[in-house]
């Protein structure tokens, strides 16, 4: 049996970093936070889905601002210009490409791209566009990337979750309460009426407390029907709500104290009355072959250059060391220790307040650390780098 908590290492080498470029797409900040937040990771969405020979995210802590890597020729051919005018932003002038910028970049046009095949619950990608509504076990992982100037780690966790949807009745409401408002369209279940008011609310799955249940969106909300909360949903990431099917809708007023007291809509699909539950791993090696190759149907090339991937994962192990290696005296490097396995996790972008009536796009889990090299066999399997090749043809050259 495998352990849940084992990372699955691959190692992708990236082209010259000098033949990329990177921009910043100002947006115009003439609202609030919170819809320019839904601006912000609405645009960035239908960049990557426009122009597949880019990455794309959100600055991190800054909503009025877009992150875009691309190659050279691409912004010379001013592609993004006329769909950028159309929001009223700016392109700023080009920056060299720095390996954090592209881990940022990389991780969510990743996980933009994977959406609705993966869809991101908290620090997890839950396997299935109709994730929402399964009352079972389902597969997931966690995808953490780090980037160096020469290649890119992608470690993978797999995981069996369940996080079923959520019943008006696991919320402490009584029966009477409840019967009532099935049985009426414009009934509403206010908050001394629902004893256990903690939610958890998709996708960051970060806490909020519900302030009343309705069955119509309250007249400050900005969607006025469940249609322009399948498009919202959608267009921000990728989630494919469950169809209408003429039931009556639910929604819930969700009130987050540390976004200054606001409340936010959600449709009843969208929230959680409970954390994620884990389970052992029983198909590690069916859900990597599952996960990787939708990973690389939506990554055949970086920024239109072919890209090179080992095919067999990498593990953490105390049996790095061969009797060859040990004869010549090279010190392999360690990837079994905490602080090693510390030092490989990666600082993705961080979350804002969620957009108007939606959920925080938080990213993958992870504390900042440096850069990790791979096991020589993978060194091999990628061939030389680029800059490997840079440097042998320097040392060559005259002075």
């Amino acid at each position: 049996m495998y352990d849940s908590r084992q990372q699955s290492l691959f190692f992708m080498a990236l082209p010259d970093l000098k033949k990329l470029c990177a921009v910043r797409i100002i947006l115009h900040n003439v609202v609030a936070d919170t819809e320019m937040r839904s601006t912000q990771l609405k645009m960035c969405r239908q960049l990557l889905f426009l122009h597949q020979d880019i990455l794309a995210s959100p600055v991190p802590g800054i909503f009025s601002q877009i992150w875009v890597v691309m190659a050279i020729p691409f912004y010379k051919a001013g592609k993004l210009n006329a769909y950028v005018e159309k929001y009223g932003a700016k392109v700023e002038a080009p920056e060299r490409v720095i390996p954090l910028i592209l881990q940022n970049c990389l991780l969510y046009s990743l996980t933009a791209r994977l959406a609705p095949a993966w869809n991101k619950a908290g620090h997890l990608l839950v396997q299935g566009r109709e994730f929402l509504s399964q009352m079972g076990k389902q597969n997931a992982v966690v995808l953490t990337i780090n980037v160096t100037e020469i290649q890119v780690c992608l470690s993978v966790e797999a995981y069996t979750v369940r996080l079923p949807p959520a019943e008006l009745k696991e919320f402490d409401i009584s029966q009477n309460v409840i019967k009532e408002f099935d049985t009426h369209k414009n009934a509403v279940i206010e908050g001394h009426s629902i004893l256990s008011n903690w939610c958890y609310v998709l996708p960051s799955m970060k806490m909020g407390q519900i302030l009343s249940i309705l069955h119509t969106t309250p007249p400050d909300c900005p969607f006025h029907s469940y249609t322009d909360f399948q498009v919202h949903w959608d267009d921000l990431y990728g989630y494919k709500l469950p169809e209408d099917c003429g039931n009556i809708n639910v929604y819930c007023s969700i009130y987050f104290r540390m976004i200054g007291g606001m409340a936010f809509t959600y449709p009843l699909s969208c929230i959680r009355s409970q954390p994620v539950q884990f389970f052992p791993r029983v198909d590690l090696e069916g859900v990597l072959k599952s996960f990787l190759s939708d990973l690389k149907s939506k990554l055949p090339h970086l920024c239109g250059f072919p890209i090179k991937m080992t095919t067999k994962p990498c593990y953490w192990t105390q049996e790095l060391t061969s009797p060859r290696l040990q004869e010549n005296k090279i010190k392999p490097p360690n990837l079994t220790s905490k602080q090693a396995l510390g030092s490989f996790r990666t600082q993705t972008p961080c979350a804002g307040p969620p957009p108007a009536s939606a959920g925080v796009a938080s990213h993958s889990r992870g504390p900042q650390g440096g850069a990790l090299g791979p096991p020589t066999e993978a060194l091999h399997a990628l061939g030389p780098t680029p800059a490997a090749r840079n440097h042998s043809e320097q040392t060559k050259a005259p002075g």
